[in-house]
């Protein structure tokens, strides 16, 4: 897992422990001493919110009856318990500007992107599965013709299945091939996506990667270096002459 995947994990949920969290706190300070500023933060900011009233204050309120001068919340307790939370939310302001948020939040249209691949790649697996259909590249390039993109030289992975298929609002290339450690779904849409972004689902790790106004999205099951398969394909994608 790379530090912006953990980072990502960490500020989404900082308890959770599974294998991979655990692996990259042991293999990298820097993880570990990121962990304890957000679980401090987390720490700081439910102390401030545990304010103390009386028992009886809401009732108080309701009925519109005087409340005793000895259960009185006083200005000046109100007014540290605000300056605290207020100092606390500040620290946390201090430590998300410090953050690179484009690399460890995925905006709307790519959380789009990224769920709709998902879907598809685990609602057509038992389908897709036991296919081997052995598809050559110049099947691959009629494929991507609608897309008006081709690859400019052979495919390099042995390819099971090729299909075009609807894809949210729009349509996409929907391809299987096999990656290092097992299957690897690509998709090539029309939907376009700003920048590259790595995703982590459902065990299973994925990439976006712009291509012109396409988008190409990888989806390999855990452990799969997707980055490294779209540092391969997305040079070999060109406009179609």
């Amino acid at each position: 897992m790379d530090e912006l995947e953990f980072r990502r994990r960490i500020m989404s949920d900082p308890k959770q422990r599974d294998a991979e969290i655990a692996d990259a706190l042991n293999n990298n300070e820097a993880n570990s001493k990121f962990l304890d500023d957000v679980l401090e933060l987390d720490a700081q900011l439910a102390k401030a919110m545990n304010v103390d009233v009386p028992d009886d204050l809401a009732d108080k309120i309701l009925f519109n009856q005087p409340i005793e001068k000895d259960n009185v919340v006083r200005p000046n307790f109100a007014k540290r318990a605000m300056a605290l939370a207020a100092s606390v939310a500040f620290a946390f302001g201090l430590l998300v500007g410090q953050l690179n948020w484009g690399n460890l939040l995925v905006p709307p249209a790519q959380a789009s992107l990224v769920d709709t691949a998902m879907k598809h790649v685990l609602d057509e697996k038992s389908f897709i599965e036991p296919l081997d259909e052995q598809v050559s590249s110049r099947q691959i390039n009629a494929k991507m013709a609608p897309f008006a993109y081709q690859f400019d030289e052979n495919f390099p992975y042995h390819v099971y299945y090729l299909n075009h298929c609807g894809f949210g609002d729009s349509n996409a290339m929907h391809m299987v091939f096999q990656g290092e450690k097992g299957k690897v779904t690509l998709f090539l849409t029309k939907v376009g996506s700003e920048d590259t972004k790595n995703f982590y689902q459902q065990g299973m790790s994925g990439i976006v990667e712009p291509i012109g106004n396409t988008s190409l999205i990888l989806v390999g099951e855990d452990g799969e270096n997707v980055a490294k398969i779209a540092e391969k394909l997305a040079p070999m994608i060109i406009p179609a002459s």
